[in-house]
């Protein structure tokens, strides 16, 4: 097959490598897979076994600015791949992108799946925090997005909770859920990394990894760790990864000093994905504090399957989808009191974990899209 893919980001230089990323790298190595390169991010060029097509005039870093100005040449720019490259199906991931590709898909007779990987009006709407602004995004998204639904020939999801929202809206929608990396999430010893990010043996860590973004709940775990510190000395909080387009990081780290914590939370910044494994491995549980709670509704994060692979025990808010997955390692907190006191019952009890990460790899997820694109070309 010609795939032509329409991903939710910037596909070379994102620094965190998105369900498209793994799927389609994976599906390039049976199929021909094209995606238009969106210039919003400033990171290292991932290599990439995709033919990638430059579809940036205005390189604008306001994912807002960056896609409704760019917008006609987007539409110019599907329009060529499609025609000249011979695109056998389009996998569609975007908001406005999505709209340019599917109508030029639809002129040239060629079957679209859109692939919704988030709740997109609510994602869209988290990097502002003025209300009007907010409401007038999110709006606007969701006209755009069921625009996108309601011109492509299949749908699919990350998650059962999404796929029923959708069904709610009147979609239906098939559901491949996320998946990790077994070739580099693995269980591993995190005694090198600690001394390189100076924390010691013998304190407690408590962990986080992923985008540093409102929607984690980050600042709470800041804000429990003296606390936690009062009855547990040793007690160290980690948060490996960076903000994108928001100071949030900026924020969380002014915060940590204010309370007397500067020696006690590190704060890594971005880190190459590869890399990752050998930080969660450093950490003796690993957090998922998703906020606000509709959020959660409908979430599968990645992370719930990098953190598994690793064979870490998890603290997390409730999120129905994981739970339903569950395992011994996955224990759930609704409330601060029931955080501090799992985090106290792993410091007096700490297990280890045996978990068969195949099940999760992104190997499988590939086939599962496979399939979908093959019924789709037919």
């Amino acid at each position: 097959m010609k795939i032509l893919l329409v991903s939710t980001q910037d596909y070379i230089h994102h620094p965190v490598p998105s369900r498209h990323h793994y799927i389609f790298e994976e599906l390039a190595k049976r199929h021909e897979v094209h995606v238009p390169h969106f210039h919003v991010s400033d990171g290292k060029e991932r290599e990439t076994r995709l033919h990638v097509h430059e579809a940036t005039m205005f390189p604008l870093k306001s994912p807002l600015l960056h896609y409704t100005l760019n917008a006609p040449y987007h539409a110019t720019v599907m329009r060529r791949i499609i025609r000249d490259e011979g695109i056998d199906v389009v996998v569609a991931a975007q908001v406005l992108a999505g709209t340019a590709v599917i109508r030029e898909a639809k002129k040239a007779g060629v079957p679209v799946l859109f692939d919704l990987k988030d709740w997109f009006p609510d994602s869209a709407a988290a990097y502002y925090t003025n209300p009007l602004a907010r409401r007038v995004i999110r709006d606007g998204v969701w006209a755009i997005t069921r625009y996108n639904l309601d011109h492509s020939d299949r749908i699919t999801t990350v998650s059962p909770s999404l796929a029923r929202q959708l069904q709610g809206h009147g979609y239906e929608a098939g559901v491949i859920t996320n998946g990790v990396n077994t070739e580099i999430f693995r269980p591993m010893d995190g005694s090198k990394m600690r001394k390189r990010l100076g924390i010691g043996e013998e304190e407690f860590v408590i962990g986080f990894a992923g985008s540093v973004e409102r929607w984690y709940a980050i600042d709470n775990l800041i804000r429990l760790l003296p606390a936690i510190r009062s009855r547990h000395g040793n007690v160290h909080l980690l948060v490996v990864g960076g903000s994108l387009f928001t100071g949030y990081l900026d924020d969380l780290k002014t915060g940590a000093i204010s309370l007397g914590l500067r020696d006690h939370v590190t704060f890594t910044g971005t880190v190459e994905h590869t890399d990752l494994p050998g930080y969660i491995a450093a950490m003796d549980v690993c957090t998922i504090p998703l906020s606000p709670p509709q959020w959660a509704n409908i979430a599968l994060p990645n992370k719930f399957f990098e953190y598994s692979a690793c064979a870490k025990p998890i603290l997390s808010r409730p999120i129905p989808d994981m739970e339903q997955i569950g395992g011994d390692h996955l224990s759930i907190y609704r409330n601060n009191e029931e955080f501090i006191s799992l985090v106290e019952e792993k410091i007096d009890h700490c297990t280890s974990f045996s978990i068969d990460a195949e099940q999760f790899s992104w190997k499988r997820r590939a086939a599962e899209m496979e399939k979908v694109l093959k019924e789709l070309v037919g």
